[in-house]
């Protein structure tokens, strides 16, 4: 098996030279062409790292686990994904660190032994969940193991980065009735509650009923969506705008109107949630609340670190900002 001193040997540099620069270490500086030599060697020499012995003679692995439970679920917990995870990954690699990618499975309250298994290991330093669905148990189990923790969503008994989802709501509903609409309709996720008690409280504070607003379920997807749209306007032909809880929910919505021969805004007005990429170029531009996931990553991996480190850490709650786009108009007299 080669060893770190076969790679050092070859690249011509001490052990603890190549053993820092393939660890990606950024607390030392090392020219490009010595950085180079290393890499080249340790390639052709097919180095392995054992990241075990590392822990023993350091204390650390420098492995970071990206728990998320329900990655692959739907397009848009996946898409959600992908920039969450970009962002942990660039941190990672600007700090010396490796991102573990998992998605364990919980079924009747029991954890994914190979799961379990991961974690029981030792190679973790540290751990960033998903915690936007029921993952307890799993948050659970690393809180025992003592695991360094940041969890995206809110959770009890651990540092947390999560968006105010309460106010999110509030800002689309009020955006709405800003425009003159009173026949809105909903199309919501069950997961989501805090954001549809905002809706409700705008709803509330304008004089609106809000238990007699047309509501249609979801869940992320567009398809989902058209099929909300439908069926919100099938039982409800005088509604003048729809929210939707998220981007793609609003995307299908626009194309069922579209299909059924609505003009958006003019007759319809929809908004969403999320500011994925894709609703700046959506036709028409998709008004939305942009929650600054594509940072979360980088935050969250900000946070642990802290936590690692045995720092004084303040969990996270960012502030939505509404983003107006052409999706919404005043209500047509």
């Amino acid at each position: 098996m080669t060893t770190i001193r076969d790679v050092a040997k070859r690249a011509k540099v001490s052990a603890s030279t190549a053993s820092r620069i393939l660890s990606n270490s950024t607390k030392e500086k090392y020219s490009e062409e010595t950085r180079s030599r290393v890499i080249s060697a340790s390639i052709e020499l097919g180095y392995r790292p054992n990241f075990a012995a590392r822990a023993l003679v350091s204390g650390e692995t420098r492995i970071i686990a990206a728990i998320f439970p329900r990655i692959y679920d739907t397009p848009f917990t996946a898409l959600a994904s992908l920039q969450i995870l970009s962002g942990i990954e660039a941190y990672c690699s600007d700090n010396g660190y490796h991102m573990l990618i998992s998605s364990p499975k919980v079924r009747e309250g029991e954890i994914d032994p190979t799961f379990v298994s991961l974690l029981s290991g030792g190679y973790l330093d540290g751990a960033i969940i998903d915690g936007h669905f029921d993952i307890s148990p799993i948050v659970d189990l690393i809180i025992q193991m003592n695991i360094p923790s940041v969890v995206l969503g809110h959770h009890a008994h651990t540092h947390y980065l999560r968006s105010d989802n309460f106010a999110g709501g509030q800002l689309m509903m009020q955006h709405l009735i800003d425009l003159g609409h009173r026949h809105i309709g909903l199309i919501a996720i069950r997961d989501i509650e805090q954001r549809l008690n905002g809706v409700k409280t705008a709803a509330d504070e304008n004089g609106l009923n809000f238990e007699i607003l047309p509501l249609a379920l979801g869940n992320f997807s567009e398809e989902s969506g058209e099929k909300a749209a439908v069926e919100l306007i099938k039982e409800n032909p005088n509604l003048t705008a729809i929210v939707a809880f998220n981007d793609r929910m609003a995307m299908g919505a626009i194309k069922a109107l579209q299909k059924l021969g609505y003009s958006v805004p003019d007759q319809i007005s929809v908004i969403g949630y999320d500011n994925l990429p894709r609703s700046a170029d959506f036709n028409p531009p998709l008004t939305t609340i942009d929650h600054q996931l594509s940072s979360w990553g980088k935050k969250a991996m900000n946070m642990l670190l802290g936590v690692m480190q045995g720092k004084e850490v303040e969990s996270i709650v960012l502030t939505p900002k509404l983003i107006v786009r052409a999706s919404t108009g005043a209500l047509q007299q």
